[in-house]
């Protein structure tokens, strides 16, 4: 599989910034390869204009899609926009199915301000929930998520109790992650919402509302959004690199007093986009406060300590260490009552290692150093090093003491290339039996 290509399923609007003429370079800008899939061609968009042409290409669906099979292609993510019938989200459900390592992420397009678009009837909402339910990650408006949800729409601002309620109604979706657009909480705001089912991590982003009704916002938010998911972004950092990039081309677009039918003016804002995602994107600790973030570094522990120490300890001396040191209370009671300080390294928009340290007299001693075994050799390591030097010498310590297994060979000989030296062997009783087998190393800072 190329995890770096995304299929794109929107319309051809051959005029007019919206859909695959948006999706194509804002996608594209950050390094990944966006191939597409149109559902029809239009010679330009339907807001605003008349007597458009309008083919449509449902017919191309299944075809284009078995050639692709024969060719053995693989996606990473396919992202899905305006569909213009329930036959062409009953394709994309197959097209889904077929595809089934692909991320997909639904831009449920068919509604806005409490109204349906014209060309749609009124049990189009249903439709489109069965295929929000195919989703992992979903990006409706206000008005389309009231609508697949069966509520009455309101109108804004909103309390943010009544926001929350709607993101906890479309956790019936079954999608890993909600998007929520178009929300404002005071006049003279607006942004987007969001929540990661699975982390509970929430948030908002907003930006000054600037006056006027501008054409094709939807698809530049949605495209970025995707843009940066599929660069590795963690949800929040992505929404934020998304409105970012919509807002500013709003703000050209008004600026200008250009003719807002033919869309936003994005393009001049690539380029800070694609830096904005990379400079998220670089690996950076955060530390640990909140208790799903120690429930994130009990995951990891579990995930890293038996493969780190696999054939150095006895499997029953693991399972002690990890159910009594590096489970969710035994890290809780290490933070609160102990004075260790935890932080979780990220990158590509994960969790990917922890560290964890104390002061002692005369020393920092580096309790924790952990990488998950695909993100060694990247140079994450220096990050946590450099992290706990600063630290150090934060605190005016003049060393960094750490302990490590005796038998674990390669970690020692890391942690001499980052100028630890061996001073002494210790066996240290953990409890209830229970015997470490220890270096203990030093460096002189």
């Amino acid at each position: 599989m190329n995890a770096k290509r995304v299929l794109a399923v929107h319309d051809i609007s051959c005029v007019g910034r919206c859909s695959l003429t948006v999706a194509l370079p804002i996608i594209s800008s950050v390094g990944l390869e966006c191939s597409v899939l149109p559902t029809a061609v239009l010679s330009t968009h339907t807001g605003g204009f008349t007597g458009f042409t309008y083919r449509d290409l449902t017919d191309d669906i299944v075809p284009i899609k078995e050639h692709w099979r024969a060719l053995g292609m693989r996606f990473g993510a396919i992202y899905t926009g305006f569909l213009g019938s329930f036959e062409q989200i009953d394709l994309v459900k197959g097209l889904i199915a077929d595809f089934p390592e692909a991320t997909v992420y639904v831009d449920p397009v068919m509604a806005d301000k409490g109204k349906l678009y014209s060309v749609f009837g009124p049990n189009f909402p249903a439709g489109m929930r069965t295929l929000c339910e195919k989703a992992d990650v979903i990006k409706p408006n206000i008005t389309e998520l009231s609508m697949m949800l069966g509520v009455e729409y309101r109108e804004g601002p909103y309390t943010r109790e009544y926001v929350s309620d709607m993101l906890e109604r479309a956790r019936a979706f079954g999608a890993r992650k909600i998007v929520l657009t178009g929300i404002s909480f005071r006049q003279g705001q607006i942004g987007s919402v969001y929540m990661d089912y699975g982390t509970g991590e929430t948030g908002e982003v907003m930006r000054p509302e600037i006056p006027g009704y501008y054409h094709g916002t939807g698809d530049v938010f949605g495209s970025a959004l995707v843009g940066a998911c599929e660069s590795g972004l963690s949800l929040g950092d992505a929404v934020e690199c998304a409105v970012d990039l919509t807002v500013g081309s709003i703000a050209r677009t008004h600026g200008s007093g250009e003719d807002v039918r033919y869309g936003v003016d994005f393009e001049p804002g690539l380029a800070d986009y694609a830096l904005d995602v990379r400079a998220h994107g670089a690996p950076h600790l955060v530390k640990v406060v909140e208790d799903d973030q120690i429930r994130i570094v009990a995951s990891l522990a579990r995930s890293i300590w038996p493969k780190a120490f696999h054939g150095m300890e006895p499997d029953e001396h693991l399972e002690y260490m990890i159910n009594n040191l590096q489970s969710f209370e035994g890290i809780s009671d290490y933070i609160r009552n102990k004075g260790f300080i935890y932080w979780l390294l990220q990158c590509d928009g994960r969790s990917v290692g922890y560290m964890a340290y104390v002061p002692e007299e005369g020393c920092l001693l580096l309790s924790k150093f952990y990488l998950l075994e695909e993100y060694r050799g990247r140079g994450l390591s220096d990050v946590m090093m450099s992290k706990a030097e600063e630290a150090a010498r934060g605190m005016g310590l003049p060393k960094i003491r750490l302990e490590t297994n005796r038998r674990n060979t390669g970690i020692v000989e890391i942690y001499k290339h980052f100028g630890f030296e061996i001073v002494r062997e210790t066996d240290r009783d953990i409890g209830d039996g229970h015997i470490n087998h220890d270096y203990d190393l030093e460096k002189v800072l």
